[in-house]
């Protein structure tokens, strides 16, 4: 694996590492538990811009050994003059949409903690897998705040209004195992595999057909009733038959061989 030390290694001690065509985000605050600043976020915006830039097709977020990341680094808030809403509608909240809406295939790969900020990190990924022993939540009761990064959205559309609602008001906190098992995330795996998992993963989807894949993901977010589906697949069927990886699979199945996709 080789590492972008230019703009992708910062003194914020997040990185931007590539392996053929997938990207590898990999947090390593000198916080404690990889915990965030606005500053933090602001790099891991200008990094995902980097990964599309240099022709990724799978991006992978994770964390530098047995920690993803326990959030926000409550040592930098201050209740007296804090704006929360202008952190949540300028930093915040345009981050996680530029990360669930890139348009390459994404993956968080959960090891230790993902809390609060980090459980939004996480989650804005379009897959998540996580040690089994890993960690999720937004245990904000413990500090008297609402839960923030999308946790109401994730809980509510996951898990429904029940279970959301008993998580917000106890903070409990979920395992890895406990989060696949009522649908929070994709899939745990053994402690300490959740990295490699989600790179073998990566690059499985990353040589698939990554246009298609796009116009997918863009059908996945419109979302909508049946008929709104149906008809926006029509649209993105249109666009995907004038790309390269449509013509090669078309005529790979003709010729009985596997198709070599390249992500046009």
């Amino acid at each position: 694996m080789t590492e972008n030390t230019q703009p992708g290694a910062t003194p914020t001690g997040i990185t931007l590492q590539y392996e053929g065509p997938v990207a590898t985000i990999v947090l390593d605050l000198a916080s404690s538990k990889n915990t965030f600043r606005a500053s933090d976020v602001e790099r891991l915006s200008s990094l995902l811009d980097e990964a599309l830039h240099e022709g990724a097709r799978c991006l992978v977020v994770r964390g530098k050994g047995a920690c993803f990341s326990a959030g926000w680094d409550l040592s930098s808030v201050n209740p007296e003059s804090e704006n929360p809403q202008a952190m949540i509608t300028d930093v915040i909240a345009p981050f996680c949409r530029l990360l669930r809406e890139l348009p390459v295939p994404t993956i968080s790969a959960v090891a230790g903690p993902a809390l609060g900020f980090g459980l939004g990190l996480a989650l804005s990924c379009d897959l998540c897998l996580a040690d089994e022993d890993a960690l999720l939540g937004s245990p904000f009761r413990n500090i008297g705040m609402v839960p923030d990064t999308g946790a109401h959205f994730f809980f509510l559309n996951r898990l429904g209004y029940p279970l959301a609602a008993e998580l917000i008001y106890t903070g409990r906190l979920l395992s890895g195992r406990e989060a696949a098992q009522v649908g929070l995330i994709n899939r745990a795996v053994p402690s300490g595999t959740a990295a490699s998992e989600a790179a073998s993963l990566a690059a499985h989807i990353a040589s698939g057909p990554t246009q298609a894949f796009r116009l997918s993901k863009q059908i996945l977010l419109q979302g909508g009733d049946f008929d709104a589906v149906v008809g926006h697949e029509g649209r993105q069927l249109v666009k995907v038959f004038a790309t390269e990886d449509l013509k090669e699979g078309i005529h790979a199945f003709q010729q009985r061989r596997k198709p070599i996709f390249k992500g046009r």
